[in-house]
């Protein structure tokens, strides 16, 4: 049966915490293993335990109301659903780096290693040909008497070994009623259709939807249903066989600028030139300061006002493995 290391399981997830940095970025136990006090993490492999899809909150597409929304998040019944997936392996949270590809105010850090966190992948998996694929949940277990899914990642891989990952949902209760939330839905074609949402003093944002696919690699591109010429507020390139190809255009929020390092910046927004080569990051990235204005009255950002300003910092990838990261 496959056996990891669990420090080699977070060396893993440290690189994957860069991959998916750059592109701006749901059964775990073997039923003869439970215990976890060897400090290993055991993925189950028996193909009886495969869901059918599709699954997840199939009418995303329709909820685009504040009220229709909290019904979902609230729904009891896909909950249910939900924790049918059975999370019943802890892991162990102070060795784990996981990713957050979508830049979203959090009140404890990326790192999941603080007390308040509890992390553990389910016993029911996705079968994808040679690879496996996991649902792992991130518990919020500080703020409300009940501990309760706020994160899931689809963790995808081969021979027991992680390959890639993508965080599909997302529940955060935030202060004086703000709140950010991810639906997700995976199709019976193994596509997965992520929705955010954001609710703020504006009070609510429909934020662009998104959708990926699980490429025959074991890792995760952005799925597109049209090809040939693509552009939206945030990125603009060529769609070829509904992935990324070529030179891309993007102009979205950077977790990896320091602001303190940058005082004379007053976002985190950068301006990346990037290549893709079949859907994943390949060749040389430039990231670029974003140069924007913004509306006096609402604050947001005018983007016929964008365009790039001095150069942060350069990533080199190569079939979308991140080989060198250089600051200037």
């Amino acid at each position: 049966m496959p056996k990891i290391n669990i420090a080699c399981f977070a060396v893993l997830f440290f690189l994957f915490f860069c991959y998916t940095k750059a592109q701006t970025e749901n059964k775990a136990i073997s039923t003869a293993s439970r215990s976890t006090d060897q400090g290993s993490v055991f993925f189950n492999t028996n193909k009886a335990d495969c869901i059918h899809l599709p699954f997840g909150y199939q009418d995303i597409s329709k909820r685009i109301t504040v009220d229709s929304i909290l019904s979902a998040i609230q729904d009891e019944n896909k909950l249910k659903e939900i924790n049918a997936l059975q999370f019943d392996k802890v892991i162990k949270k102070d060795l784990i780096q996981l990713p957050e590809e979508y830049d979203v105010f959090l009140p404890f850090s990326k790192n999941v290693n603080e007390k308040y966190d509890q992390i553990k992948i389910a016993s029911d998996f996705l079968c994808y040909g040679n690879y496996s694929v996991y649902f792992m949940a991130v518990y919020n277990t500080v703020r409300y008497a009940d501990p309760f899914i706020e994160k899931m990642y689809l963790v995808s891989t081969k021979d027991g070994k992680p390959v890639d990952m993508k965080r599909i949902y997302l529940n955060h209760q935030g202060e004086m009623g703000f709140a950010h939330y991810t639906l997700f839905n995976i199709d019976k074609d193994y596509i997965i259709s992520l929705q955010n949402y954001e609710l703020t003093e504006n009070p609510f944002k429909l934020k662009p939807s998104s959708k990926y696919q699980i490429l025959l690699s074991g890792k995760f591109a952005g799925y597109y249903d049209k090809d040939g010429p693509h552009k939206n507020d945030e990125e603009q390139g060529m769609v070829k066989n509904h992935h990324k190809e070529g030179k891309w255009i993007e102009t979205k929020p950077n977790g990896s600028i320091d602001l303190q390092k940058y005082p004379e910046f007053t976002d985190p927004y950068t301006y990346l030139e990037a290549e893709y080569k079949n859907g994943l990051p390949n060749g040389t990235w430039k990231f670029y300061k974003l140069l924007q204005k913004y509306n006096e009255e609402t604050g947001e950002p005018l983007f016929n006002t964008r365009k790039k300003g001095q150069l942060i910092y350069t990533e080199m990838y190569r079939d979308g493995v991140l080989e060198k990261r250089e600051f200037h």
